[in-house]
This record gives structure tokens, C-alpha cells and sequence, in this order.
């Protein structure tokens, strides 16, 4: 007894002080050198021994952990979304399996969703117990092999119930590390999901449920389907909702909860709409819900404006006070408007039983083989982000149309911007089938068809409800538009299109179609965003010697970049003249000062000029300031002289001695009538030359070029070896010609 007391007592000098001490506290770390380490050690033991040693610690670890204020959230089906209640429902599956596996005495049928639970409770879980229970939803047992297939569940659905069983825990956020943290966020969970991906890639998993996205044959034809039932609601609006999805790459929720005046017209664009997508679900601050455009299409099947307007005049009249753009307020469950989830379960009932299970849309030959499930009101966004992917929009605009949330933290999102503008219009000009375009007045019909007028006769309901003159006005020309049309794609009610006929009808027009659209290319010039009508006919012509319009996206955007840079070159060459004309009177003034000076002096100089002044000059100069007779004769010869130049040689010297005078004589722009009347020789040179000045000045004004490229064109008219005589003839002779086309 003595050599085993002695033995004893040197084991422990060997012994660190305090180690005892810290075995008892956290007797895992010095067993394992890492925490995947002990986690693999926990999930080989034998039985329930290391479980219940894995429990021990948890316990230990929740008893010296102060509280809080962690509480079970209670069970509120009218607060709660969705997501929520699905993830109660997993949870309370997840812990049926739990306490059954305790021993604990669990209902029959499991706990239902008001069951409560205490912090202690959920601490007791541990990484093996989150394993187990997934693993016999994958699997069907908790052993399994390389050779089992995990038909019981795909990984996105273990994926959700992962993150449901996550989202109750007390400590959700950190990594479950020595015995704490959350249990769902550890390798052997992770390492189940890998697997069953694996299982997935191999076809040895379950078969996917997910809905595929829409093509766009089987939308034309889902829209098709429902303009031929009987009732408003199915042919007006749930086909304007569809397209409303379609064009902001949105969520049938967001659609059905969209309120009234979110829309609005665009503060810079005045043919087009926008409006804000505030239900979206990951708009969660107000900067990340910037106003998005709405343009109008060619083809109006596809025309959100169009059928937005022909909803709204229709909706307005029978509902004329509506909280949401496609429903009205119905009632109220515990403070919540359940009218926008009204909506959205009748369209999508009114989809799967009239559209998506009948045998018309079901023959439709989408090109493609699925392997996946079916259709749903998903597809249609998965169908406009693809369509927007596959017309060469980048991933990052289709996902700032779609409103995604941006993935990672890098501090570069903190510094761009939030709206882009260009991204945004980008993509919804994609989404424009047929193109991008805007409803415009035909030439000489604004006089008639006025604003006011249009909106008592065209959209009087939409325009008593909204006070926005630009959106009254972009839907009243597309709504004058379809009521007017004779085209099968486009669908009015008979009272509507009948009430506009008859107020059109009244104007005696000749014109059978007022409205015209007008394709518009998007593009950008450095950091603004630019709506340009598509060039076409003579403003096109010559790039590569063809005329009509140039689809091309890069053309077009060369062009409109070439014209708005020669408007630019116009202006600045204009303010150069002017500048110029500037500096010639400063030195003129300059000129007198100094001749003043001088005579002050001597007058030698003033006998030398005087003597150099030629009698027409003295003629001239009196003309030009009858009153001069008190000031001196220097004064006088400083001034610019009205006089034209007896021969111009060429059609610019004529439009330079128009705007800035020849031989520093005074430009012909700047004659008084007394200067150009001062003899008959006079007056009718100066008529026969301002025919070719009014030309080159129209010119100018109707296209916005150079007077060179002015020039071109008349030269181009009247041919290249014509004289400058002979041009203001012919002008003369085409003027008196066609004077009554003004």
C-alpha cells in the first residue's frame, strides 16, 4: 500500500497543475485535436454512448450560458408567410423523431404546430439526431451504404428542412464546435447532403419535382386559351397579369400584390411607364427597390402598355376606388388584407384547370425534352429571365430586371449604385417581343387629337383616377391605338372600342388609324441611359449602301452615337462662331481705342485713313448711321460695313457671308431694313441670295446638321457643277412650284 500511495503521488507532480480541472470542464478537447474529429469519433461509437456523452456536454455547456432572451415563437397562422409555416411543420416532424428516439411519451399522430418547446429542450439536439432524421427521409434507415439509393428526397428538399430545423435553434448563427453552437451547421450533416447530391448526379436519387420553365409557344398559347373563355376576368386581366410577371421577371406574389399607384409615368423617358416592385421578396430596404421601366412592344400580344391600358379603362369603371392594380380590397383576417392571396390562389387555380391540364396545351411543341415536373406559376419567371439570358443579356442585368439579391459581401456593393438604369431598360427592351416601341400621333393630327381630348374620350376612368398626365397619356395613345386596330392579336371589350370609334368618328378624319409605333433602340452615351427611335430610310442611308431600317443592335448604336455626336460637333461649332464674332468686335473696339490714342498724337494716322477711304465706303458708312454726322470719321471707318460681295464663287462663302460676313464686312444676318434696301442692285441681290439662306437654315433646323452637310444635300439635288447663279434660280423656280406643300 505504501509503493502504490508512492506511485500515486509521483503520477501527479508529473501532473500540470490545473489540468484535472480543465479535463472536467472540456473533457473533448484534449480527446480530439479538431471538432470534426470528435463529431467523426460521436457518429462511430456503438450505440447510444456516445450520443448520451455528446448530450452530457451540450448540457454542461447550456448550464454556465446566460440567457438572452431567446423564446420559442408561438404559432400565429394569420402573421406568419409561408415559409414560416412549412418550416413549423418540418420542425415538429423533426422533433416527434426526437423525443420518440429519447423514449419520451409523443401524440399519436405527432406534435402539432402549437406545441411549444423550452431553450433547454432544443439544446439537448446534437449534429447526430439532425443526421438521423435526414437521413431516414433520404435513405429510409440511418445506415446506409454505398449501394442505397436516396429515393425518399431530393437535396433541395433536405436543404429546406435543414434550414427549418436551423431557424429554431438558440444559437442558429455560430458553428456547432466542441459540444455547442447549431447542430445543423456541422460536417456530418454536410457530408449527407454531398452524398445525396452524389446519389442525384447517378440517378440513383429521387426523381425532381421542380417546375420547368415556359416556352414561348406554350405562353402564346396559355394567353390564347384564356381569351377564349367567356368571363372579363379570365380574357382582360389575368392575361395582363401574365404579361405583368412576364415583363418584370417577377413572382406571381409580387404581381397580385402590386398596388394601384406604384405605377407612374417616367420622369425621362415620357413615352414609357415605371413603377416600383415592392412586395419582391428580397427588397428588404427601400434603396433596393429603385423604379423600373416599362416599354411599350410590337407585337400586342406582348404589349404590357397596351394591355395595362385596355385592363385599367375596363377594371376602373366597376371598381373605382381599388387599393391593389388587380384587385380590389376585399376583407381584413387579424389586420391583414387577404385580397392580394385571394387572387393569387384563384389565378392559379383558373391556370391549372383551364390552361395547364387541357390537351391543347398540352400538344404544344415546346422543342425540347423535360425531365423535370411540369409547369407552374414559376415557370413564367424562369421562362423571362432565360429569354432575357438567351437575347445576350448578361447575368448581372437580368438579375438587377429580376431584383436578385446581389451574392457576397465584397465592399465594392457598397459603393455601385443600387439603380441601373441602363441594365434595367436593357432587359425590358428584351422582354418587348418584337421589339421595343413607342405610341405616337401620326403627323398633323396633334392639333386635333389633343391630350384633353383623349382623355375624355379614350381613358375617362383612368384619367378621373390618376392624376399623372405623362401616364394618362402613354396608355391613352395605346389604348386609341388597339381600339382603332383591326388586328386578331389584339383583344378589346365591344363597349370600350365601340365608345372610342364613335367619339373618333365625330373628328371627320380620313386617317382609319391615328396612332403609329415608333421602334426604339436602347442604348447608352458614357453614364446616361438613351431611348433613340430606330434611324431609318435617308438617315441610314449609305452605311453600306443600303437604305429601310438596320436591325442590328451594333449599328444602330453607332449611328445614334454618330448623330448625337454631330449634333454636339453642330453646337460647339456654332458657339465657335459665335465666339469669333465676339473677338472680331473686341478687336474692333480695341482698333478704335488705339487709333484715338494716336490721333491724340498728330492725326497723321487720321489723315491716312481718311485719304485711304474711298467715296463708296463714306456712301456706305452714311447709310449705316445717318446720325454720325457729330462723331468722327475714325468711328465710322471702324465699323463693319453692310455690303455683299459682288461675286461668290461657291455655295459656303455664301452661307459664310450670311452668318459672318466676307472681307470683314458685316455678316447679311445682321442687315437692318434701311441696309438692305439701300438700292434696288442691293435689295435684289440680297433676295435672290437669302432663297439659299432660308434653305441651308431649314435644313438646319428640320435635321440638326452642319450647314456643310446641308451644303451635301442641296448639292446633291441641284448636281455638283452647278453654278451658285443657277442654284438660286432652280431654288426660286421649286419654291414658287411647290408652295402650297409649304
Amino acid at each position: 500500500m505504501a509503493k502504490a500511495s508512492a506511485a500515486t503521488k509521483k503520477r501527479a507532480s508529473k501532473t500540470p497543475a490545473g489540468s484535472s480541472r480543465r479535463q472536467r470542464d472540456v473533457p473533448q478537447r484534449e480527446r480530439y485535436s479538431s471538432p470534426s474529429d470528435m463529431v467523426a469519433a460521436a457518429a462511430a461509437a456503438s450505440g447510444l454512448a456516445a450520443v448520451a456523452k455528446e448530450r452530457n456536454n451540450v448540457e454542461a455547456a447550456s448550464a454556465t450560458r446566460r440567457d438572452d432572451g431567446w423564446s420559442f415563437p408561438p404559432w400565429n397562422p394569420h402573421v406568419m408567410d409561408k415559409n414560416k409555416k412549412h418550416y413549423r411543420s418540418y420542425f415538429m416532424d423533426f422533433m416527434t423523431f426526437f423525443h420518440r428516439r429519447q423514449g419520451k411519451e409523443v401524440p399519436t399522430g405527432g406534435y402539432p404546430l402549437t406545441k411549444m418547446f423550452t431553450r433547454d429542450e432544443l439544446l439537448e439536439i446534437t449534429p447526430r439526431d439532425v443526421h438521423d432524421w435526414m437521413a431516414i427521409k433520404a435513405f429510409g434507415k440511418v445506415d446506409y451504404g454505398p449501394g442505397d439509393k436516396s429515393t425518399g428526397a431530393r437535396l433541395t428538399t433536405l436543404e429546406y428542412m435543414k434550414k427549418a430545423v436551423s431557424s429554431f435553434m438558440p444559437n442558429k448563427r455560430p458553428y456547432w464546435q466542441d459540444g455547442r453552437g447549431n447542430p445543423t451547421k456541422s460536417d456530418m450533416v454536410n457530408d449527407l447532403l454531398k452524398k445525396v447530391q452524389t446519389k442525384q448526379v447517378r440517378k440513383m436519387g429521387a426523381k425532381s419535382k421542380v417546375k420547368r420553365q415556359l416556352r414561348k409557344t406554350e405562353m402564346e398559347k396559355e394567353i390564347e386559351i384564356m381569351r377564349g373563355r367567356e368571363n372579363w376576368e379570365d380574357r382582360i386581366k389575368f392575361v395582363a397579369m401574365a404579361v405583368w410577371q412576364f415583363n418584370f421577371i417577377a413572382r406571381i406574389d409580387d404581381t397580385c400584390h402590386h398596388e394601384l399607384f406604384d405605377v407612374k409615368g417616367h420622369k425621362t423617358f415620357p413615352f414609357a411607364l415605371q413603377s416600383k416592385v415592392r412586395w419582391s421578396k428580397n427588397v428588404v430596404d427601400e434603396r433596393k427597390c429603385p423604379d423600373q421601366i416599362i416599354l411599350g412592344a410590337n407585337d400586342p400580344l406582348w404589349c404590357l402598355i397596351l394591355l395595362l391600358g385596355v385592363y385599367l379603362e375596363t377594371y376602373l369603371e366597376s371598381h373605382p376606388d381599388p387599393k391593389y392594380l388587380f384587385t380590389e380590397k376585399v376583407h381584413e383576417v387579424d389586420g391583414v388584407d387577404m385580397a392580394p392571396d385571394n387572387l393569387k390562389n384563384k389565378w392559379r387555380s383558373h391556370l391549372k384547370k383551364f390552361v395547364w391540364n387541357t390537351s391543347d396545351f398540352k400538344d404544344v411543341d415546346c422543342g425540347e425534352d423535360e425531365d423535370e415536373g411540369g409547369v407552374g406559376t414559376h415557370s413564367r419567371r424562369k421562362f423571362a429571365a432565360d429569354y432575357a439570358a438567351n437575347c445576350g443579356q448578361s447575368d448581372m442585368a437580368v438579375e438587377i430586371r429580376g431584383r436578385w439579391k446581389r451574392k457576397g459581401n465584397r465592399i465594392v456593393f457598397q459603393y455601385i449604385g443600387l439603380k441601373k438604369s441602363f441594365e434595367d431598360a436593357s432587359v425590358c427592351a428584351s422582354l418587348c417581343i418584337g421589339g421595343p416601341i413607342k405610341y405616337e400621333l401620326k403627323q398633323g393630327l396633334d392639333s386635333l387629337i389633343t391630350p384633353d381630348w383623349i382623355f375624355a374620350n379614350v381613358i375617362p376612368n383612368i384619367r378621373g383616377k390618376f392624376s399623372d398626365t405623362t401616364l394618362c397619356t402613354v396608355i391613352g395613345k395605346a389604348v386609341l391605338y388597339a381600339c382603332m386596330s383591326e388586328e386578331d392579336r389584339i383583344l378589346v371589350p365591344d363597349n370600350l372600342k365601340q365608345r372610342v370609334r364613335t367619339a373618333y368618328s365625330q373628328l371627320n378624319l380620313e386617317e382609319t388609324q391615328p396612332v403609329k409605333k415608333v421602334p426604339l433602340h436602347v442604348h447608352r452615351m458614357n453614364d446616361r441611359l438613351m431611348i433613340s427611335p430606330i434611324l431609318e430610310g435617308d438617315e441610314v442611308a449609305g452605311v453600306g449602301g443600303r437604305g429601310g431600317m438596320l436591325g442590328n443592335e451594333a449599328i444602330q448604336t453607332i449611328l445614334l452615337r454618330q448623330h448625337q455626336y454631330q449634333v454636339e460637333t453642330n453646337q460647339r461649332f456654332d458657339s465657335i462662331g459665335s465666339q469669333m464674332w465676339d473677338m472680331r468686335n473686341f478687336f474692333g473696339r480695341q482698333l478704335k481705342q488705339v487709333n484715338n490714342n494716336i490721333r491724340s498724337f498728330g492725326g497723321t494716322i487720321e489723315g491716312s485713313f481718311v485719304r485711304q477711304r474711298t467715296q463708296r465706303m463714306e456712301a456706305a458708312a452714311s447709310v449705316a448711321a445717318p446720325s454720325s454726322t457729330n462723331r468722327s470719321q475714325d468711328e465710322v471707318g471702324a465699323e463693319q460695313l453692310p455690303l455683299l460681295s459682288n461675286n461668290v464663287s461657291s455655295l459656303h462663302d455664301l452661307w459664310t457671308e450670311y452668318k459672318f460676313g466676307l472681307n470683314g464686312r458685316k455678316p447679311a444676318e445682321q442687315f437692318t431694313t434701311r441696309e438692305r434696301n439701300v438700292s434696288r442692285a442691293v435689295a435684289a441681290k440680297y433676295c435672290r441670295r437669302k432663297i439659299v439662306w432660308d434653305c441651308i437654315q431649314r435644313i438646319i433646323n428640320s435635321s440638326g446638321c452642319s450647314y456643310t452637310h446641308a451644303i451635301k444635300r442641296i448639292r446633291d439635288v441641284y448636281g455638283w457643277n452647278t453654278s451658285t447663279t443657277e442654284i438660286m434660280k432652280l431654288i426660286k423656280a421649286d419654291k414658287e412650284r411647290f408652295k402650297d406643300h409649304g
